[in-house]
């Protein structure tokens, strides 16, 4: 558990303290040694003993300098002397003087010895304990600065304005300034095509990265306090904390650069991120609403397709004219609801492209407010007419459908309408089914599921995923798990991977581990538990029974 160094010139003293004591029963299960001083410290500095016995008198640099220079990087090390009875003054000198713990007398005696070794060893563990606890409040504290700063951005972000103090977020983050700058900016990433986003914690730490790039090109010589973050969903929203007093780098030049970032990125890891920069203000009190403009001008990329950074204000954001107004007339709804019912995937489809281009048209013009609202009556005719039909509403849509957050699901308004057409159809094939269908779709949609799981074997396919690509209420899809097939998603998901790879075991060119990744799972060892809950013996076992070995 502990390391040891010995620094002797002597190599049979150095040989003989590696030996003379039962170093494992002590705790030291590592030894290193050097021959003088100098060595010691490029030993000690590389390989951060817990415990060093020094001689005093060595060649190049004696032991109490050597243990001067070693205390500065390693001030919780051990350090005990040999000295002989002509040094035994100077050695009990040294440990008045501080930085040596205790001696050992040469020639030593084993039992004095030992209790030295084994005091010293206590000090060890007490040191060793101290950093543990200090490390351990250190990283509390930095997790509780962090818990605070997302509660803190949360609050902006849901607050039409938030009464706090400056005093607030000094007394936090301890800042030795009392000017500040604050500068909101909001990334969101979003799938291409069919592939599934990576990781929740890859793309975090890549929109943080962007974060850095902008303010580095952007505000290059003030100095960069704290970025307080709170992530929600597909969205990470972000507080920049700076030291007043500077300015802006060249715009179009920052642009540029954050542009070729965002590129790579989006290449590297099949997404299409977006990012919002708000202005900056020295006014805390007007955060909360610029946090939120921040946010909705990420909407821009309905009408700037071939843009991912925006910014606010930049002189391209359309001021909205208060006159403007977007409506879904009369012949439009007949004719959505005629389409629905006959369940016209083409018709559904060619009407929400051309709708989606008079949004597309107007967008420039009007608020964001008006012309989400105008989406908003699109599908509200469709939840009508589920609802008048007797269609139970809560298995044939999503929540992001009334609460319009789908907008934030998709790069492009093509995109969203599409899916929208999608779900107008399925709505329409339910209609056109029936009570009696509607028992069929609950049972075939366990067939779909399980072949998009298929197609997505490596991946991470969450609940909320089929709930999304399928059309349903998570949490009724959740119920109809249980109800129908008396399991909940998880195990419907770990059943298809086990029998998955029951397949590939079968194939001798793939070996375990291989199958272990191809199934989507990380941990080898959680694997083989998995498939041994599942079919009751180890992969291995399973793949001997075919005779593979």
């Amino acid at each position: 558990m502990y390391k040891l160094m010995i620094v002797e010139d002597e190599p049979l003293i150095r040989t003989g303290l590696k030996h003379y004591f039962a170093w494992q029963e002590l705790g030291v299960t590592s030894i290193v040694d050097a021959d003088n001083g100098k060595t010691g410290i490029e030993t000690a500095w590389r390989e951060r003993p817990d415990l060093v016995i020094t001689d005093i008198r060595m060649p190049e640099m004696d032991g109490l300098q050597m243990i001067e220079q070693i205390r500065l990087k390693l001030p919780d090390t051990v350090f005990i002397i040999l000295t002989g009875f002509n040094e035994f003054e100077y050695a009990q000198r040294a440990i008045r003087l501080g930085g040596v713990h205790a001696f050992l007398l040469k020639p030593l005696e084993y039992e004095d010895s030992l209790a030295t070794i084994q005091a010293c060893m206590k000090q060890v563990v007490h040191n060793h304990n101290n950093v543990q606890t200090h490390s351990q409040w250190e990283q509390a504290s930095r997790e509780s600065k962090l818990y605070k700063g997302s509660e803190f951005v949360q609050l902006l972000l849901e607050e039409e304005q938030l009464l706090i103090g400056e005093d607030g977020l000094q007394h936090l983050y301890d800042f030795d300034s009392d000017n500040y700058t604050y500068l909101p900016l909001v990334v969101t990433w979003l799938p291409v095509m069919s592939a599934l986003p990576p990781s929740k914690k890859i793309l975090r730490q890549q929109a943080l990265t962007m974060i850095e790039q902008a303010v580095s090109f952007l505000y290059g010589n003030q100095i960069h306090r704290q970025t307080l973050t709170y992530m929600y969903k597909s969205k990470l929203y972000v507080i920049v904390i700076m030291d007043s007093g500077g300015s802006t780098s060249a715009q179009e030049s920052a642009r540029d650069h954050l542009k070729q970032f965002i590129e790579q990125v989006n290449q590297t890891l099949a997404v299409s991120l977006f990012m919002a920069i708000g202005t900056l203000t020295n006014q805390l009190s007007e955060l909360s609403i610029m946090l939120q403009q921040t946010d909705k001008a990420l909407l821009q990329r309905y009408y700037h397709k071939d843009r991912s950074l925006f910014f606010l204000p930049s002189g391209d954001i359309p001021h909205a004219h208060k006159t403007a107004l977007i409506q879904l007339n009369e012949n439009d709804k007949k004719q959505l609801l005629a389409s629905i019912e006959s369940a016209n995937e083409v018709d559904i489809q060619q009407l929400l492209q051309r709708l989606g281009q008079e949004i597309v048209i107007h967008m420039p013009h009007i608020s964001p407010a008006k012309w989400l609202a105008y989406l908003q009556e699109i599908i509200s005719v469709s939840i009508r007419f589920a609802i008048k039909n007797g269609i139970p509403i809560e298995g044939v849509y999503s929540d992001k459908l009334l609460t319009l957050t789908c907008v934030d699901d998709f790069p492009t308004l093509d995109a969203l309408f599409h899916w929208l057409g999608a779900w107008m159809a399925h709505l329409g094939t339910v209609y056109k089914g029936g009570s009696s269908h509607n028992q069929q779709q609950d049972v075939l949609i366990f067939e779909h599921i399980a072949s998009f799981i298929k197609q997505h074997i490596a991946q991470d396919v969450t609940l909320q995923m089929v709930a999304d690509r399928f059309f349903y209420n998570p949490s009724y899809l959740s119920r109809l798990f249980k109800r129908k097939l008396d399991k909940n998603y998880m195990r419907f998901v770990t059943e298809i991977r086990i029998e998955y790879a029951q397949e590939c075991l079968k194939k001798p060119e793939h070996l375990v581990t291989d199958v272990c990744s191809m199934c989507g799972y990380k941990s080898y060892k959680h694997f083989v538990k998995t498939f041994r809950s599942i079919t009751q013996m180890t992969p291995t076992d399973y793949r001997k029974k075919w005779g593979w070995s």
